[in-house]
């Protein structure tokens, strides 16, 4: 979707200074590899060295499979591999959480890793910029994106998927907003993964796809000759396809659902968000693009409230502070330009 009149004003927006942008919050991050360690447990995030705290990023969350040493550390690993190392170059903030050892060797041993999951992603919201995020993982971690990322209750934080080398459990009841997202599968047609013989197999692959698909999700599926419990080249390749293929669709989504959670704490980068969704090059599926429609159109009609109320103000001084400040509440939107039209429309 393109909206060529919005993106003059998102790049100024963008390029405005921090204190105009009002970012979250952040503890000191260095450009590179941080070591995050939480009460929950640990996290790898990777900042890159272009990284601007003012400008919204998409972030890969990529979660490692099966791990039985305790002690072992297969995360920071993940940071490199081809998949990852590919979104990073397309821009991505790349995040990798490191398994707890209380539910190894999988991810759902011993009362599930939901908490920690949840306390990082918390943790990655404060601390960067996020635009929207893809979470994707290999072997038992391609299980969790499924079994953790299309949870109902835990599913807001992503816009879609990417299942390396497994399959999981398909809620048959999801609501849309689940459904609707766009979810990938790729698996090697020789896959037999003993450790689990139902789901990281090409048949547990096959089953998920075709249990997708009945259901009703926005689901696609590749197979590779002669590939076992690998990601090799050829499935990095398709997985690319599949992201720069769906990127209007995940900045739609994320926009959308970050909305949902802030618009009443931060309406202007609410709608900044839903704006750069729609200016984003691609197509978006009918049922995102109402979504996008109708949130935009909300928060649109929020703003003009509040510039009416601010335009009602008899006094000239307070008028124009008030006005002032819905400027710089809203930067980078179609609401800032009302607001300069209201201001110069009173002096």
């Amino acid at each position: 979707m393109r909206f060529a009149a919005l993106a003059a004003s998102l790049a100024l927006a963008l390029a405005l200074p921090a204190a105009a942008q009002a970012p979250p919050k952040q503890e000191p991050l260095k450009k590179g590899v941080n070591d995050i360690v939480l009460p929950e447990g640990k996290y790898y995030l990777e900042i890159p060295n272009d990284y601007d705290p003012r400008k919204p990023r998409p972030v890969i969350v990529f979660l490692h499979g099966k791990t039985v040493d305790l002690k072992a550390d297969n995360a920071i690993g993940q940071l490199s591999n081809d998949f990852v190392m590919k979104m990073k170059r397309k821009g991505y903030i790349a995040m990798a959480p490191v398994m707890p050892p209380e539910h190894r060797p999988h991810w759902f041993e011993n009362g599930e890793s939901f908490m920690f999951m949840e306390a990082v992603m918390t943790d990655l919201f404060k601390k960067v910029n996020v635009q929207y995020v893809v979470c994707s993982g290999f072997s038992a971690g391609s299980n969790y994106t499924m079994h953790y990322g299309q949870h109902r209750t835990y599913h807001g934080w992503f816009s879609g998927y990417l299942v390396m080398a497994g399959g999981g459990f398909v809620d048959k009841g999801a609501p849309d907003d689940i459904k609707k997202k766009p979810i990938w599968l790729g698996c090697g047609d020789v896959d037999n993964d003993q450790y689990d013989d139902k789901t990281n197999t090409t048949g547990g692959a096959r089953l998920t796809k075709d249990d997708l698909k009945a259901n009703g999700y926005d689901s696609y599926y590749d197979e590779f000759p002669k590939v076992g419990h690998v990601m090799d080249k050829k499935m990095v390749d398709k997985a690319m396809e599949f992201v720069e293929a769906n990127e209007a669709n995940f900045a739609a989504i994320g926009a959308y659902l970050q909305a949902g959670k802030i618009r009443d704490d931060n309406p202007g980068k609410a709608l900044l968000l839903l704006e750069m969704a729609a200016a984003t090059k691609g197509k978006v599926n009918e049922y995102w693009t109402k979504k996008l429609t109708d949130g935009t159109t909300a928060m649109v009609e929020r703003g003009k409230k509040a510039i009416a109320a601010a335009v009602a103000e008899s006094d000239d001084a307070k008028r124009k502070d008030a006005l002032t400040k819905l400027g710089q509440a809203w930067v980078g939107t179609s609401v800032e330009k009302l607001v300069k039209d209201a201001m110069g429309a009173k002096k």
